[in-house]
Order: structure tokens, then sequence, then C-alpha cells
């Protein structure tokens, strides 16, 4: 057993890690990082970069589809192969170019899991680090449903690594990850289902747009179950056979589990260095410090933050961490955020909810938008594009947005803008877009 001493020691070498590490790092501290899994972390291995390459080849023969007849002979079909190949180019190298550029730095490494022995000292295989800064970045798992046959059940891990997509899907769980995964099966020809336990999924969006969302997909060939909960799966010869409460029967091919993620911490045995948690992950404070100890951090999907679980928001969390361990003494505030789910239509939202702004008819002024004959949406045969602009009375600024439209993530973005520079629509008007182009569109929403 050897015994190491730093400056910096974080676990976790996601989007969060990474960042604290080669800032601390520049600032010629010494710096080691511990990861178990992967170099790379979820966003780049299992999460949001593989399965949006998935989601291009999704678009491209939904458009097919939109379009034909209208100029276009044959709908686009997927090849499952070809399409994980092509994703495997953005993902194979990853762990190997990211140990690299930890070690061309200076960064130590050690690709073992890690544990708490005291709030100063880590087990990390055979070795014992000892630290005057430690910060945990170790990101979130996907839950696992407490079912009989629950070993039948794969995750989104899973899903993005599948070298063949089989005939039928079942999709558990509302949220965003069933949504787009099942969007993607859906367009690669495959018969797609999605059970979910109560009838309000992806309950963080306005429910209207989420309505119109189920409605489209379901139209689109989706078969939802809401208000269905699971007893028992078996296997019976080559299918899985879902059983639920009030007779609900099911035969699949293949079952993914999206029932959330939960924070990654069972191993790190935070009790030896008197380190709080809840379900909702390590409880920190402001500055991102865990609640007894001030020189050990928490960030990204393992801290139980006001922050959305996403990768623009984790980076967020990582600088503010890496300027406290070199000497400073900020505070983390989240701006408005937008959020995209990944569908066909795609569902976009940022700032206030529509719940809150109804509730305040004298301070919000919500404008509502089908834009679905707007040409922008017309000339690509989409079947539906809604908006939502919620702007305060007195100022006329933005403070919350709701798209649903093939656009949707573009539109977001730019109302995010406008959101931290604090304009108004109208503010707009001077502006000269490209036309014809969605950018264009919002001097039409005012």
């Amino acid at each position: 057993m050897t015994e190491f001493t730093y400056d910096v020691v974080i676990i976790g070498s996601g989007a969060s890690g990474t960042t604290v590490a080669f800032e601390a790092q520049a600032a010629g501290l010494k710096v080691a990082i511990v990861e178990e899994r992967s170099w790379g972390g979820t966003c780049v291995l299992r999460g949001c970069d593989p399965k949006k390459v998935l989601v291009g080849a999704a678009e491209a023969r939904n458009l097919s589809t939109r379009l034909r007849g209208k100029g276009i002979k044959e709908e686009a079909t997927i090849s499952w192969t070809d399409l994980m190949a092509f994703k495997e180019t953005f993902v194979e190298d990853v762990p190997e170019s990211r140990l690299e550029s930890f070690q061309e730095a200076g960064i130590e490494t050690f690709f073992v899991p890690a544990s708490f022995q005291n709030e100063n000292t880590l087990q990390v295989g055979n070795d014992i680090l000892n630290a005057k800064k430690i910060v945990i970045a170790t990101g979130a798992t996907p839950n696992t449903l407490k079912v009989e046959g629950q070993e039948h059940i794969q995750t989104s891990d899973d899903f993005l690594s599948l070298e063949k997509l089989p005939d039928s899907v079942v999709f558990i769980g509302g949220g965003y990850i069933s949504f787009e995964f099942a969007s993607i099966a859906l367009a690669a020809g495959r018969d797609v289902h999605i059970i979910h336990h109560n009838s309000e999924p992806l309950k963080k969006f306005d429910p209207d747009f989420v309505a119109a969302l189920v409605a489209t997909l379901k139209e689109e060939g989706i078969h939802f179950h809401f208000d269905t909960d699971i007893t028992k799966i078996t296997k019976n010869s080559e299918k899985l056979h879902i059983e639920g409460k009030n007779s609900f029967s099911l035969e699949t091919d293949l079952i993914i589990g999206a029932t959330g993620r939960t924070p990654n911490i069972a191993h790190l045995a935070l009790e030896k260095a008197n380190i709080d948690y809840t379900k909702k992950g390590i409880t920190v404070n402001e500055k991102l410090q865990t609640t007894n100890h001030a020189h050990i951090y928490a960030c990204g999907d393992v801290a139980a933050t006001k922050g959305a679980p996403l990768t623009p928001v984790v980076s967020m969390e990582a600088a503010l961490v890496a300027k406290n361990i070199l000497g400073g003494n900020e505070k983390i505030d989240y701006p408005a955020i937008p959020s995209v789910v990944f569908t066909s239509p795609k569902l976009a939202s940022i700032g206030i909810s529509m719940e809150e702004a109804t509730a305040n008819p004298e301070k919000y002024q919500i404008k509502n938008h089908d834009t679905t004959k707007w040409y922008t949406y017309r000339r690509t045969n989409e079947k539906i594009a809604l908006a939502k602009i919620i702007e305060d009375r007195k100022t006329g600024q933005i403070k919350g947005a709701h798209f649903l439209s093939e656009e949707a993530d573009y539109m977001i973005n730019y109302v995010a803008i406008l959101m931290k520079a604090n304009l108004t629509l109208a503010d707009l008007q001077s502006v000269i877009f490209a036309y014809p182009s969605p950018a264009s569109d919002l001097t039409a929403l005012n």
C-alpha cells in the first residue's frame, strides 16, 4: 500500500470533475483524479452525446417521411448496425484521449474505486490519498425498478450499446429518456411502448404541450400505458412478459428502465467522513461545499443542488468549485436554463412554468402562438408547431418560454439569450435576421 498527498483530489472524470482538475492543475496545484468506470463520464460516453447521434438519424428519417410525396419519393430507413457503428466513432476514443490529456497536463490518475477513510483521506484501490481539498463529482446512475423479475430490465446505458434493436421495445418511465429513446426506436421501425405509473409524463414541462406531444407520438405509432404499475416480469422462450395491476399484460423483446437516476454515492463510504446526503444527493451549501466540511465539495448530478441535471449546469457548478478551491468565495447563482426533449417534434422550456404564470395573472402575460401554418414549419410539412411566451407585464421582459416543434431547440436558445440580456421581443424589431429562418420568426412572436 502506497500513500500519496495532493492539494486536490477529484473523484469522477465526467464534465464536472474534468473541469475542476484542469483548472486546479493550471493554477499550479498538485492534482489527482480518480475514476472507476471509463474516463470521460456519462455525457460523452453514455448520455447526451451518443444519444444525439441517434437522434440525428431519427430526424433524417422523419423529415423524409414528412416530405414524402412533396418532392421526396421514399422515406429513409434506419440501419441500426450502421447507426451504432457511426455512434461509436464519437465515443470509442474518448477514454484513452481523456486519460492522455490528464497525463499530459501532469494530473495524476487512478483507475480504481474510491472511498472515504476520513474527511482528508481516501482509500483508492490499494493506495491511500491524502488531500487538502476533495471534490466529489461521481454523477448519477440509472434507477433500478424494484419488481419481481427486475433482472430482465435493461438501462439507458444498455440501449446506447445495443448491437441489434429487436422488433418490440418497452420503455418504463415517463421522463425525457423514455420519450427520446422511444422516438428513436419508432423511427427505426420498431413496435414501441411507454409504461408510466401515473398520467403525468414529462412533469417539468408545459402540460398542454406534453399532451400535444403524446397525442402526436401516439398517432405516429407509440403505445402509451399510463396509470400502470408493473408487478412482475417473466421470460418465456425469447419473449418478456410484463404483468401489472388491473390485469395489465404485455409481451415484448426488450425492456428499458428509465425511471430516473440516483446519485452515485453508495460506494463512497460518506459516513466515515461525516458527509451529509439525501436521496437527492450530497448536501451542499451555495458555495457547493459539503455541510460539515469547507474543504470538501460536490458538484454535478451527485450534488443535491437547485440546478437541473444537465451538462451545461454541471460545467457551471464545476467552474465555481474550481474558483473557490483557488481562493474564491463565490456562491452559485443559476440563470434561466433551457431544457429540451429531443423527440419528434421537440419539446423545450425555459424560465418560469405555465403553472406559475397562470397563478399570477397580474404579474405575467402569456402569449400563445399556433405557428403550424407559418412558412418555417409548412416548408418541412410539420404536423404541429406551438409556442408560449411569458412576459413580465411591467417591463415586457421574457420570463419564460415553451416550444413544441422540430425547431424548438433552436428557438429556446434564442430566448435564453434574450432573457440573459433582459431584452424584450419588441427590442428585436430593429434586428435584421437571415430570412427565412426560425430566428426571423422571433419578431412575429411579439
